[in-house]
C-alpha cells in the first residue's frame, strides 16, 4: 500500500526515490506542496533530490494542486512544465524554488510516490 499523499511516509518515499538521482545545478529550495486547502506537506529540495521534510518558515514556493493532478505529475502521466505553462499549476513565490521542483518532477522517476 502506497502512503498517504502528502504524509510524513509520503516524503520519506521520495527521500528514498531521489537519493540515487544524480545531482543536478538547481538550488536549495524549500517547496510546500498542497491538495486544497486542508492537506499540506513541505519538502527541502536540494541539487534534485528530496532531502527531506522542510521547516514553513523557509518555504519559498507554495504550490497547489488536485489530489489526481499531483498523481499524474508524480507518474509522469502529466508534465509539471507543461501543466505550469497551460495555467494548470500556479506556484506562489519564488519561480527558481518551482523551477527547481521541476527539474526534479521532470528529471527523476516519482512513480513509486503516486497513489
Amino acid at each position: 500500500m502506497a502512503a498517504e499523499l502528502l504524509s510524513e511516509e509520503w516524503i520519506d518515499t521520495l527521500v528514498a526515490a531521489t537519493s540515487d538521482a544524480p545531482e543536478t545545478t538547481a538550488g536549495p529550495a524549500t517547496v510546500a506542496l498542497t491538495i486544497g486547502k486542508t492537506r499540506r506537506a513541505v519538502v527541502a529540495l536540494e541539487s534534485g533530490r528530496v532531502t527531506g521534510g522542510g521547516v514553513d518558515d523557509d518555504v519559498s514556493v507554495s504550490v497547489p494542486f488536485t489530489g489526481s493532478q499531483l498523481n499524474d505529475l508524480l507518474a509522469g502521466r502529466e508534465s509539471l512544465a507543461t501543466s505550469y505553462i497551460k495555467g494548470d499549476v500556479k506556484p506562489e513565490g519564488s519561480i527558481g524554488a518551482f523551477l527547481s521542483l521541476v527539474e526534479l518532477f521532470e528529471s527523476v522517476d516519482l512513480s513509486q510516490a503516486a497513489d
